[in-house]
């Protein structure tokens, strides 16, 4: 076998690895509900490089319980390939007599259902090809699930004939597919090596494993997953796996200390397992597909009283002691939560912000100078409404989307363009007490052009959640406030979303 192959079949060895002692790792949180984790699980071939197990009677899946998660993972060491819907009825696309469809749907067959209801994954960090019409819609659902459109499509839209073409290839009736597709998490475009890595070591110091040294080639856990394999050793639940990891000394001699962590999750991408990661949090997911509200009214009408009321409930024990509060939701989600434990609340609670390698914005810490000044142009619409449109400028330039979009808001008469003055960009927050010091200027800012009348300041913000947050916190400077969502997959535009105060 020539080099290059050699050195392929080790780095996907390596990656599958590293996915196995991802979600290893949870048997070691008192609070999972993991109780066994598979390395090559034989008795689910085409989905048998790792499997998950649960406790009865297992996790949310969007509304149904899911007692095991089954990965196929597939990592290639060049991008010389993509994903299509095609691709997936296509055997020679993975080197084999079945395609992955085939594969997948013989697992599910073999598997049954007398273990519980399950699903199906694919993790792959191949990408989807541009012109594919599924891709788009499965960037941001929860673990790649397959979106409400195809299933409900008809059979001449661009969808259905995919479901169709997926259906044919299988000879299922329609009842078949429709259990057999709604399993399937199609995770391509999963993350690079170097930041599964940091995920991973992430993972570690929450349950107090070791971390994968960043200044060494060498890594005990590769050589460890190696021996796993050929040992047969490749099953266990949370008893067998802390004798291993104490018998290899895989754990760490004082474990991490930190505060309490609580959650609100509003979409599943990279927050699949939140409850390993939180000692309390609240879910609003099955509110939206992917991070498309489903039903407009829900904003109003579910999505803000449930996170309003969970953290009212918890409220006290936050102003007991200090906590971190794990954002993985909208940007109105987390102004929501900032205007709830707003600076009078005596809440000690900080933001962790969102990312592979999650961060708590915790000011303080660093005494941060830079600039936290705003420059903020005012300008009339062709509309003679008292209400405000503010736009603010921070991870992205939003103002030629917004002026496009408040065309159909009458009530708008001026718009505010405000930015910082050092600049716009994914790195335009510098840390923390950065983040405080410009959500500080920005609530004056907006207190200086809100409406006079006692009308609406309607936000447009594309900021870092902890600026989000943060900006919240200064309740009582902002009157009336109507926020929107931006749709970066579809169509590009803004719509509303949360009215305060309610």
């Amino acid at each position: 076998m020539a080099l290059k192959q050699v050195a392929a079949r080790i780095e996907g060895d390596m990656f599958q690895g590293m996915f196995f002692w991802l979600h290893a790792a949870r048997l070691l949180n008192a609070g999972s509900k993991v109780t066994r984790v598979s390395i090559e699980h034989d008795q689910a071939p085409g989905v048998d490089d790792v499997s998950v197990h649960y406790s009865s009677p297992g996790i949310d899946a969007g509304g149904r319980d899911c007692a095991a998660d089954y990965f196929q993972v597939k990592y290639h060491v060049d991008h010389r390939s993509e994903y299509e819907a095609t691709t997936f009825c296509d055997p020679k696309f993975i080197n084999s007599k079945r395609s992955l469809l085939q594969r997948f749907h013989d697992a599910r067959q073999k598997l049954g259902d007398g273990g519980g209801w399950h699903r199906l994954h694919l993790v792959s960090n191949w990408q989807w090809a541009s012109t594919d019409k599924l891709g788009p819609l499965l960037r941001e659902s929860g673990e790649g699930a397959l979106p409400d459109r195809f299933f409900t499509d008809g059979a001449g839209s661009d969808l259905g004939k995919i479901r169709e073409a997926w259906k044919g290839h299988l000879g299922l009736s329609d009842a078949d597919f429709d259990d057999f597709a709604r399993r399937l998490r199609l995770g391509v475009n999963f993350l690079s090596k170097p930041m599964l890595r940091e995920w991973l070591n992430d993972r570690f110091a929450a349950v107090g494993l070791k971390p994968i040294p960043v200044d060494r080639t060498q890594n005990v856990y590769d050589s460890l997953t190696q021996q796993m394999i050929v040992n047969g050793t490749n099953e266990f639940d949370r008893q067998t796996f802390r004798a291993f990891c104490e018998r290899e000394d895989l754990l760490l001699a004082t474990p991490l200390s930190s505060p309490k962590v609580y959650g609100i999750r509003s979409f599943m991408r990279l927050a699949e397992h939140m409850e390993d990661e939180c000692s309390s949090f609240v879910c609003v997911a099955q509110n939206f597909e992917g991070r498309q509200i489903r039903s407009p009214e829900s904003w109003q009408n579910t999505v803000l009283p449930t996170v309003a009321s969970f953290l009212k409930d918890k409220s006290a024990e936050m102003r007991a002691d200090e906590s971190n509060l794990l954002l993985e939701c909208h940007c109105s989600v987390a102004f929501l939560a900032g205007y709830e434990l707003d600076r009078k609340s005596g809440t000690q609670v900080f933001p962790v912000q969102k990312g592979v390698r999650k961060s708590v914005w915790k000011p303080g810490t660093s005494g941060s100078t830079s600039c936290s000044e705003w420059t903020a142009t005012s300008s009339a619409t062709s509309a003679s409404g008292d209400d405000v449109a503010v736009v603010v400028s921070v991870s992205r330039d939003a103002l030629a989307d917004v002026n496009s979009f408040i065309k159909s808001l009458p009530s708008i008469g001026t718009i505010v363009d405000t930015r910082p003055v050092s600049g716009v960009g994914q790195r335009a927050v510098v840390d923390a007490d950065h983040a405080v010091a410009l959500a500080d200027t920005l609530a004056d800012v907006i207190r200086a052009h809100r409406p006079k009348t006692g009308g609406t300041t309607h936000l447009f913000i594309s900021c870092p959640n902890a600026v989000a947050f943060f900006l919240g916190q200064h309740r009582g400077a902002l009157g009336k406030v109507q926020l929107y969502e931006f749709d970066f997959e579809g169509e590009r535009s803004y719509s509303p979303s949360i009215r305060l105060p309610a």
